[in-house]
């Protein structure tokens, strides 16, 4: 079976310039929400009717049909009717809420029924925008919220613009649908009332959420969210305060792991066992293995953490650092574009850039690897067992050997061989008594 994705609305309603079916709804687009959706259904071939405007990005989802002009839902159904090989589905771009199983089970009731057509509908507890079924004698009818009257506004039962149709029936009742309606366009809810053989199938009132302002996508991604960090808990991933977490929907996270309150977890980051995630932290598109700590406010991003490694607080991982075994990383340490070896440890205050650090390496607080000479970065090597005194400029490229220790205060701006003791400090002055002579002179002023 084949599906029709209706992407040609204007998104007016939403007031921003981007249309809404390419915003980020949990780690990925609205649109590659439905179109993995239907993917995962087993639909063959999905058919995107788009505008002039987002036909080039909508040719990666799908094969495009293009509806030049904005007159109605029935006119885009039309403009893939050629592409479609045999009964199809017709869903809204914006239902992304639908799951798989839903599409399944409905198909198998459609096609069991031997069915012209089938609609999805709900109760729902505000119908308003929605357009209202209506059950009579010889058959059912969709009216428009602004075609409906007072006794029909009061109706709950909605339809979810989501419809199954055999091609035929639709092939010969399309062309069928007249505009004569408040809006002026060609509905193809109207389609229901030339089938003598359509049905209803009720699902729960989420699935049918469309997005067509600021607050309803608003709520759509509390219930994508929501439906995320319990998938989560069933795999026995434990939230303090799961209303304060946001978790992306490929986001991968490992049995006992611990999240704390306020935490954001992005795109395709995956976190192993018993790992704790505290307060504030922002990770994202991150490898972290087991038994890892990242401490309050720290972000990580498009970083390896090997096992054992204790993160922060607020220590910020740039992209592309490989972080080994029972590495400690500690507040205000910025790293980036590195390789920090086992047992290494940078704890506070230090800036680590385009470095590869040895094993057993303790960084000293204020350290700076001073990578940019203002046209190219260049790299620092540190070797194995190397210690590396409080406030060490490494200015590189330099190449510091094994069991090297670097006295606090010193530049280094050469290689050194291993074993060595680098110093560069100015020799200390001391001039007793020089503080109360220098306050006399100013006294005396």
């Amino acid at each position: 079976m084949d599906a029709v994705v209706l992407a040609a609305g204007k998104s007016s309603r939403m007031k921003t310039s981007k249309s809404k079916i390419f915003y980020d709804l949990c780690g990925k687009s609205i649109i590659s929400h439905i179109v993995d959706t239907l993917k995962n259904s087993g639909f063959e071939k999905i058919i995107i009717a788009a505008n002039k405007e987002n036909e080039q990005e909508l040719s990666a989802f799908g094969s495009v049909v293009v509806q030049k002009i904005q007159n109605g839902t029935a006119k885009a159904c039309e403009l893939a009717l050629p592409y479609i090989s045999d009964d199809f589905l017709v869903i809204n771009a914006d239902s992304a809420l639908i799951t798989p199983y839903t599409l399944k089970i409905a198909r198998e009731f459609f096609l069991t029924k031997n069915l012209d057509c089938l609609l999805l509908v709900a109760e729902v507890d505000d119908p308003t925008g929605y357009g209202r079924i209506v059950k009579h004698e010889s058959g059912i009818r969709i009216i428009e919220q602004k075609d409906a009257n007072d006794d029909i506004l009061k109706i709950s039962l909605v339809s979810s613009g989501i419809f199954f149709l055999k091609k035929d029936f639709a092939l010969t009742n399309l062309p069928k649908i007249d505009n004569n309606n408040a809006q002026g366009e060609y509905y193809l809810p109207d389609l229901v009332k030339f089938a003598k053989n359509c049905d209803l199938f009720e699902v729960e009132k989420d699935e049918i959420l469309g997005i067509n302002t600021q607050k309803e996508y608003s709520n759509v991604r509390k219930i994508m969210q929501k439906r995320i960090i319990e998938a989560h808990m069933q795999n026995g991933v434990v939230f303090i305060d799961p209303d304060t977490t946001y978790i992306d929907i490929n986001v991968q996270i490992g049995q006992d792991t611990l999240i704390y309150p306020n935490v954001h977890i992005r795109k395709n980051t995956k976190i192993g066992k018993n790992c704790i995630i505290d307060t504030g932290c922002i990770i994202d598109s991150c490898d972290i293995s087991d038994n890892v700590v990242v401490k309050p406010y720290s972000v990580l991003t498009g970083s390896v953490i090997q096992e054992n490694c204790s993160i922060g607080p607020f220590s910020h991982l740039r992209p592309d650092n490989v972080i080994k075994k029972n590495v400690h990383i500690g507040n205000f340490v910025e790293v980036k574009k590195s390789i920090l070896d086992e047992n290494t440890k940078a704890s506070h205050l230090s800036y680590i850039g385009d470095a590869i650090v040895g094993k057993n390496v303790n960084v000293g607080a204020g350290t700076i690897t001073c990578n940019y000479d203002g046209y190219k970065k260049h790299q620092t090597l540190i070797g194995d067992n190397v210690f590396i005194g409080s406030d060490t400029q490494l200015v590189a490229p330099v190449k510091i050997g094994n069991d090297c220790l670097i006295a606090a205060g010193t530049t280094v701006t050469k290689d050194t061989p291993p074993f060595s003791l680098v110093l560069s400090r100015v020799p200390q002055q001391v001039k007793e008594n020089w503080v109360i002579e220098y306050r006399k002179r100013h006294e005396e002023k």
